[in-house]
């Protein structure tokens, strides 16, 4: 559902498959990181939706 979401605001085919490759390399990786950070799931997910927003 989030990937839909950022994929939206890109311009072309070419940035879209540079997202979704470090989307899914990374997302569970920031996930783990921001969870071991914030103990909390819920806050965790917003740290993942604020660093891909940003990216």
């Amino acid at each position: 559902m989030l990937l839909s979401l950022y994929l939206a605001v890109l311009d072309d085919q070419s940035n879209e498959e540079q997202f979704i490759d470090v989307y899914n390399t990374y997302k569970r990786l920031v996930y783990h990181t921001a969870y071991k950070i914030m103990g909390d799931s819920y806050l965790a997910e917003d740290v993942l939706q604020e660093v891909f927003l940003y990216v």
